[in-house]
């Protein structure tokens, strides 16, 4: 989900307001906002729109029904999740009962299932460019902040996030297999230059033009 619509204070509130206190009207809206209930309205089709609500109807006597909001589950994504905490307790009980062959078994298989889950996706891009940037494309949708660069001999694929960032720090194991997953994916001649673990900008990957065929 693009989060750029959630900038916007009062959608904030909105979506704050819904995921306290679940199905809310427009006038319930209002008074928790403090806008006008037409103001309310067109926060509400812009997070619509974007998936992040959905309405019902509800009879309330004679006359037009009215409708409640809530949040979709698509939604529940922008707020601030404990995964990462969660799963470093887990990988640190794997080391102390397994040390770090443990460990890497966690991310090589972390790793080979990515892989064939993202070979499957882009499975008919055999052209380099194309599959490069499908698979930019797909790491967008997985929530990172991607760019491609282009020059005369190389390709640059530029992460400007990490989504498991606080475990990539403690555990570099990650990174190590995110370089090979890149390798299983676009070719065994990539190479990462930066990243993001060693306090670079970014972590980037250069990938030369005159490279191999693509894996399969």
């Amino acid at each position: 989900m693009d989060t750029a619509f959630v900038d916007n204070p009062t959608r904030k509130k909105i979506l704050l307001a819904l995921k306290m206190h679940g199905s809310m009207s427009v006038e319930d809206l209002s008074g928790e906002v403090n806008i006008t209930p037409m103001g309310v309205r067109q926060h509400l089709l812009i997070l619509e729109r974007n998936g992040a609500v959905e309405y019902s109807t509800k009879k309330h006597g004679v006359g037009r029904p009215g409708f409640l909001y809530k949040l979709t589950e698509t939604a529940d994504n922008l707020f601030p999740k404990s995964y990462q905490r969660l799963a470093l307790e887990i990988l640190t009980d794997v080391e102390n009962r397994e040390g770090k062959e443990g460990i890497a078994q966690v991310f090589r298989r972390r790793r080979e299932r990515i892989a064939s889950e993202t070979k499957r996706l882009l499975s008919g891009k055999t052209e380099l460019p194309d599959r490069l940037r499908a698979f930019a494309d797909l790491q967008q949708k997985d929530g990172f902040l991607v760019e491609v660069e282009e020059s005369d001999k190389d390709f640059r694929l530029k992460q400007f996030n990490c989504t498991i960032a606080k475990v990539s720090l403690r555990f570099r194991e990650a990174c190590r297999q995110d370089l090979q997953l890149m390798r299983d994916i676009i070719g065994e001649d990539v190479v990462r230059e930066q990243c993001l673990s060693d306090g670079d900008q970014c972590c980037e990957y250069v990938i030369p033009k005159t490279g191999g065929r693509l894996p399969e």
